[in-house]
């Protein structure tokens, strides 16, 4: 303790402790309850979000194993076209025009990629006041600086501000539930978003260090390799009594390398030795196929897909494909369900500026390509040996037609409405069908799960 606080203490010691007891309160701790990180949303603060897509987009532009790994879930998710169709006639007149204005057809391949990207998608989307029809236009992900949503329902999203260039308080954009009265709005849609998070979370993410790592492994060994081959020339001059300026005579003499080829001639007073560096990294194959194992399991592929075939055999790669596809399917269904909600939103925001008649049920789909070859085969043969079992089973009453329906439907990998088949089966069945849906599925007769043969 030092003389100041010694005579502070002696002098006003009672004034600070009477003020300090008046200032603080001490409670019982059981009031007490931990608040941080209890409200709000878990998303990280914006200059780590900017940073992870400015990363993001940076190693697609300059890695080649990053836009592989974009490139490849496009490929596999939009395929040869991601269509949406509707079975109401106008619905699906409004859709086409739509597909075909916005250019549909293209944007579709880019919006994957920057959903895969950056890991959400935000759209403009303006509707013309006299047509009704709406036009839609992507913005980045890195430009949308903050997002409001209801302090009760994180998934409600109010509004987004866009940074601007001469506007510090940057652009904001109504979304669909604040901006049904008004031209523009943005829609917002994510993959990878967890639970109490509002933005999404690109593939890319994950990767990026060891993406990052792996170029600079292998930029380190190219340069190794070209110096592995490079030498100088060592050459020892001895020196005599009296002449010690020799050594200089020779730097200046050989001051320039003698060209590959060439024959040097000297005296028993010179020496000339090739130098090499001594690099020593046989093993070092193994580092970098571990770093890609790094990479290929956080993007979530086998890594014969990022051209190195030499790593597995034909029949290991087919089994490693299957959780890569399934990862494919899942995000396949994710984005056909993003540009059904756009259509729809679209649709709707036409019916309430005077175009169409407001319809309780769209009837919308997704109409998007098989993911393999293979899956087509697989799927015929299971759904061809299943249905030859349902109708034995509906032959003796072991099995009614809903059953059947959905067994079927699940073995041939179609996401179809059972009661809308049954519905037609009903309507449009053969007589000896629609005489089956009276009975009550005996052994004596058709059952309600018999499938009709011609």
């Amino acid at each position: 303790m030092t003389l100041r606080d010694r005579i502070a203490g002696a002098l006003f010691g009672g004034v600070i402790e009477r003020r300090v007891a008046n200032a603080v309160k001490v409670v019982d701790d059981k009031w007490w309850s931990q608040i941080d990180a209890a409200t709000g949303t878990l998303d990280r603060d914006w200059t780590e979000t900017k940073e992870s897509l400015d990363d993001a987009l940076e190693a697609w532009r300059s890695n080649p194993l990053a836009r592989r790994i974009v490139s490849l879930c496009t490929d596999y998710v939009v395929g040869s076209g991601i269509f949406v169709k509707s079975t109401d006639s106008w619905v699906q007149g409004f859709v086409d025009e739509f597909w075909t204005l916005n250019h549909m057809k293209l944007r579709c391949y880019e919006w994957s990629d920057e959903l895969t990207r950056a890991g959400e998608l935000f759209i403009v989307m303006r509707t013309d006041k006299v047509s009704g029809q709406s036009f839609v236009r992507a913005v980045p992900a890195v430009r949308i600086h903050r997002i409001e949503t209801d302090p009760d329902d994180l998934e409600r999203e109010l509004s987004y501000v866009e940074l601007a260039v001469n506007e510090l308080a940057g652009r904001k954009w109504p979304s669909v539930h604040t901006g049904a009265d008004q031209d523009q709005i943005m829609l917002h849609y994510t993959v990878n978003r967890l639970v109490g998070c509002v933005r999404g979370s690109g593939d890319l993410e994950p990767i990026l260090a060891w993406l990052r790592r792996y170029s600079d492994w292998l930029l380190n060994r190219a340069r190794l390799n070209k110096f592995k081959t490079a030498f100088m020339w060592d050459v020892t001059v001895k020196g005599r009594p009296g002449r010690g300026d020799s050594v200089r005579k020779k730097r200046y003499k050989y001051k320039t390398a003698p060209e590959p080829g060439s024959i040097i001639v000297h005296g028993d007073e010179e020496t000339w030795q090739a130098v090499s560096p001594k690099i020593e990294a046989w093993d070092a194959k193994e580092d970098g196929k571990a770093m890609r194992l790094a990479v290929a399991a956080g993007a979530g592929i086998p890594l014969h897909f990022l051209s190195e075939g030499e790593s597995a055999t034909k029949a290991t790669a087919a089994e490693m494909g299957g959780p890569t596809f399934r990862h494919y399917g899942r995000r396949q269904l994710r984005y056909g369900a993003l540009l059904v909600d756009m259509v729809g939103v679209a649709i709707r925001r036409a019916n309430e500026r005077g175009r169409g008649q407001r319809r309780r049920d769209l009837h919308l789909g997704a109409v998007f390509p098989d993911i393999t070859k293979a899956d087509n085969k697989d799927m015929a043969q299971s759904a061809l040996l299943i249905c030859r079992a349902l109708d034995t089973m509906g032959k003796y009453g072991w099995i009614d037609d809903e059953t059947a329906v959905t067994m079927a439907l699940k073995f041939a990998g179609e996401l179809i409405d059972v009661e809308t088949v049954l519905d037609r089966l009903r309507d449009n069945g053969p007589a000896e069908v629609q005489e089956g849906w009276k009975g009550s599925g005996d052994a004596g007769g058709r059952s309600e799960g018999s499938v009709p043969t011609e």
